[in-house]
């Protein structure tokens, strides 16, 4: 008897089951978080801060295609996009210019891998007052004003917390960013506000540091500013100037060239599949929209009726 009963009672334990199998499962579908994929999770892409607009325009396109994919991004001065990397707060950087050795090194001694992929290319300008008599600057002559800082009644300035900067132009010019010495400015707008208004002020900054600051300006209702930017040229008068156009940034005619870099660890899906979309021919055309340029060039399709 004890027998058959114990027989009973896990027949009826057996039956539960299986009518509430199919609940657990249903259950268990619509709990279960969004897989991560090169199309679908979540992820958080670190950002230097002028890079920020063209970094948004990017996500936002990216979710439109695939909708199940959500990119936050997180825009910082310059020496902090990649320590945020590596410390796991982010899952990609999007970096103006080449990483400084330190950089690489932190991440070998980690035991952090990383790839870096060229998606863009960025310029450094130099600007100055509409006043300012210079035409044109040659490199050496632009290395002498923030070399040494103050002589010759020239004010060199740059924007205090772009790490970058500094580092980028010392190595394109053969030098050491300890040779170096501009005074700092708090923002992209403290510095186009004083060269402005200070005849004698030269500012160094990236293109799209240029673009970011004179974006907050307008929305500030400050239209007319007194700036230009400075044609530069490799060799003073034996060679042309350029500016910083998007075509002569692109074929490498003007001397101050930077690449914009796409860093990320391997294994993360979205932050692959982004990196994909950013090389894509939607992704570079999204650059070419902008004031930088693509790193590569867009293939068009033309159709003869």
């Amino acid at each position: 008897m004890k027998r058959k009963a114990t027989h009973r009672d896990l027949c009826k334990v057996i039956s539960s089951l299986l009518f509430l199998w199919p609940a657990f499962l249903l259950l268990n579908c619509t709990q279960q978080p969004a897989s991560e994929t090169a199309k679908s999770g979540s992820m958080t892409l670190a950002v230097d801060r002028q890079l920020e607009e063209i970094a948004g325009s990017q996500t936002e396109m990216f979710s439109r295609y695939y909708p199940d994919a959500k990119i936050i991004l997180r825009p910082d001065a310059s020496r902090k996009s990649l320590k945020n990397l590596l410390d796991g707060k982010v899952n990609a950087a999007l970096i103006s210019g080449e990483p400084e050795a330190a950089e690489d090194s932190l991440f070998s001694k980690l035991k952090r891998t990383i790839r870096r992929e060229p998606v863009a290319r960025d310029a450094i300008v130099c600007i100055v007052n509409n006043n300012n008599s210079a035409i044109k600057l040659s490199i050496e002559e632009l290395v002498t004003i923030f070399s040494e800082q103050g002589k010759g009644g020239v004010t060199p300035l740059v924007i205090a917390d772009d790490f970058r900067l500094l580092s980028v132009f010392a190595a394109q010019t053969g030098k050491k960013r300890g040779d170096l010495h501009p005074w700092a400015c708090n923002s992209e707008a403290e510095l186009i506000e004083r060269v402005s208004v200070d005849n004698r002020a030269v500012g160094l900054l990236f293109r799209s540091s240029l673009d970011r600051g004179l974006t907050i300006a307008l929305k500030e209702g400050k239209r007319d500013k007194n700036i230009r930017i400075v044609p530069l040229t490799i060799e003073g008068d034996r060679t042309a100037a350029y500016l910083p156009t998007q075509q002569n940034i692109f074929e490498g005619r003007y001397p101050l060239i930077t690449t914009v870099y796409y860093v990320y660890c391997p294994g993360d899906g979205l932050a692959i599949g982004f990196g994909s979309w950013l090389g894509s021919s939607s992704g570079q055309k999204a650059f070419e929209r902008s004031t930088i340029a693509p790193f590569r060039l867009v293939e068009r399709t033309i159709i003869l009726k």
